[in-house]
């Protein structure tokens, strides 16, 4: 469960970069009925599977949570100061600056 867990919480940072957050609801859905069903299957009690469940469910969350967090921290990083645009994440991969095409 722990290995799952990982695993869902870094499907969650990743989720973070290209999706909106509505993509949790069938997301965190799926993987709570997916590990009580596997629980279950595996013999323990309904309410271990069921407390599996929304453990597994919260990883993701956490993991989307923390995946806006490192997003937000590079495009404040990466942010060109005095610029009237806003910060995309163009500038994260940007190879020259404005000043070394002159």
């Amino acid at each position: 469960m722990i290995a799952a867990a990982i695993f869902l919480f870094l499907v969650g940072a990743v989720l973070a970069w290209a999706f909106r957050v509505w993509i949790l609801v069938p997301f965190c859905l799926l993987t709570m009925i997916a590990t009580v069903a596997i629980e279950l299957t595996l013999g323990t009690s309904i309410a271990a599977a069921f407390g599996s469940g929304l453990l597994v469910g919260l990883a993701p969350q956490l993991g989307y949570a923390f995946g806006l967090l490192a997003q937000g921290t590079l495009l404040a990083r990466f942010a060109q100061p005095g610029s009237a645009r806003k910060a995309s994440v163009a500038l994260l991969y940007k190879k020259a600056s404005v000043d070394q095409r002159r």
